[in-house]
């Protein structure tokens, strides 16, 4: 019998995500939790948005468990830092509180803020016990570094799909010019320099801007990520390696300082902001980012776009080779954030059979897809596609359309990537794929478990060491800093900081999680 059951959950894990069920939800179709509708509070904000107990999918999840969220944050306040942060200071905690950054849960649960979940999940939430029974590697992500569980992440569907995003290029400007798709380092610094001083799109001004990025944080990044420099922590054979100390860095840099001397890269790239990839699309002047997959190939079914340049083509290309090989900056991670039940919460039973509930068959298929006739539908082979409601809504993307009734919420529940096949660009699929297939994609981000003691420490050293390289960065990149002259003083000043104590902290912490 032993056997036969492992073999059950080794074929199922093996299918993914979208496959999982389990006897539960097969025998007892029924969801309901409280036979009196019961209201819970919560802390939730997602890109600006304040939870809506209107949206659409939450009043299907109240339809079948009787249960219902609440807001307890003021839908005025629409930035998450600050709402949790009122919230824990002023003592007056929600039923349920969703957050972005984990550790921050963890640690208000290891000081007694969060109630712990081990015994609630083992004898009350059959879904999510299965779950983190038939992948081990997902609930890692929920166990913090004493041993209990204080939230349910937010998975991604990482089994399926660990490549989110990658280089894009405009093919009808390579076309315009009759170049080839760079396949390394020289032949992209070439391809860059093309679009920089030969006018591909034709209006006899010298404003074409080579390489651009829309997000601030990530500029120099993915800049030096492309020559295979980590930025941050990153693990090597099982040790804590700190990015910018490595030879690697040491390579990457000069070029980049090089390509934005020369304007190859955004003048403004620094300041641009989050619309600079629309704004740089849409005046037909940007020529290569590094961008999601599904929203950026959404720029070659632009109509607007077509109209004023119909041959316009943005194509995700392998990163060209660095010594031999391909980096790409970016690697899904399992999870971001989740939601934990507070210590103030009254009924927390209740509120953990209502979170296993987003873990059944139903809560799984409303979490992704909506609900059956108004969000989606089924052809007649079962399959699933986003109705038009979702497709051909008047002046917004499926994606907003999505968010705007609920769905892919920031919360404990697991994201099916068929969802975003459906709503997404064929290419931007086959891309994902392409990605993933030939290992372009760089090592998952470190998953770091701190001790209270140690999240002090982290979050006071590390805070200081962010801003001195995001600081250097900037001023070696903008010219305002020679690197060579430089650098050794830089290794000095975050030594100074503690940088030694932080890597022997995380080298703990990242311990702590493999044994």
């Amino acid at each position: 019998m032993y056997r036969r059951k492992s073999m059950l959950v080794l074929s199922l894990a093996l299918l993914g995500l979208k496959s999982f069920s389990n006897d539960v939800n097969e025998k007892n179709k029924n969801y309901k939790i409280s036979e009196k509708p019961v209201t819970l509070s919560i802390l939730a904000i997602q890109n600006g948005k304040v939870f809506d107990e209107n949206w659409l999918v939450f009043k299907e999840a109240f339809k079948d468990t009787n249960i219902k969220l609440e807001s307890a944050t003021s839908k005025n306040l629409t930035d998450e830092v600050q709402a949790f942060n009122l919230a824990v200071s002023s003592g007056n905690l929600p039923d349920i509180i969703s957050y972005a950054y984990p550790d921050k849960i963890e640690n208000l649960g290891m000081a007694g803020g969060m109630v712990p979940l081990n015994e609630l999940i083992d004898k009350h939430a059959p879904n999510i016990k299965a779950f983190f029974e038939k992948y081990p590697r997902y609930k890692m992500d929920a166990v913090a570094a004493d041993g209990k569980i204080y939230y349910i992440p937010c998975y991604y569907d990482w089994y399926a799909m660990k490549a989110s995003q990658g280089l894009f290029i405009r093919k009808d400007w390579l076309d315009k010019l009759g170049l080839q798709v760079p396949e390394n380092m020289d032949d992209f610094y070439k391809v860059l320099k093309a679009f920089k001083e030969q006018d591909p799109n034709g209006n006899g001004k010298a404003d074409e801007i080579p390489y651009f990025d829309r997000t601030i944080e990530f500029a120099t990044k993915e800049l030096v990520g492309l020559f295979g420099a980590e930025y941050g922590f990153y693990i090597d054979n099982g040790i804590v390696k700190y990015g910018p100390t490595q030879e690697r860095f040491k390579e990457a840099m000069p070029e980049v300082i090089k390509w934005y001397k020369e304007g190859l890269i955004d003048p403004e790239i620094y300041t641009r902001g989050f619309s600079g990839r629309d704004y740089m699309l849409r005046n037909d002047v940007g020529g290569v980012t590094f961008d999601w997959f599904a929203s950026t190939t959404g720029y070659n079914n632009d109509e607007e776009l077509k109209k004023q340049n119909e041959k316009f083509e943005f194509i995700a290309i392998a990163p060209p080779k660095y010594k031999g090989k391909s980096y790409a900056p970016d690697a899904r991670t399992t999870s971001l954030g989740g939601w934990g039940i507070s210590a103030s919460a009254k009924d927390p039973v209740t509120i953990i059979k209502y979170m296993d509930y987003w873990f059944s068959d139903k809560g799984y298929e409303l979490y992704n897809w909506g609900v059956e006739g108004d969000t989606f539908a089924k052809d007649e082979n079962g399959k699933k596609y986003y109705t038009d409601k979702v497709m051909k809504a008047p002046g917004k993307n499926a994606l907003q359309v999505l968010r705007d009734n609920g769905l892919q919420f920031k919360m404990g529940a697991r994201q099916d990537y068929e969802y975003e096949k459906a709503w997404g660009d064929p290419k931007a699929t086959e891309w994902s794929e392409m990605y993933m297939a030939n290992g372009y994609i760089m090592d998952q981000v470190p998953l770091f478990k701190y001790t209270p003691e140690e999240a002090k420490k982290v979050q006071k050293i590390n805070s200081q060491i962010s801003m001195a390289l995001d600081e250097m960065s900037q001023k070696w990149v903008l010219g305002a800093e020679d690197f060579d002259k430089s650098y050794e003083k830089f290794i000095e000043r975050v030594n100074k900081l503690g940088l030694k104590e932080i890597i022997e902290i995380n080298q703990r912490a990242y311990d702590r999680v493999q044994s």
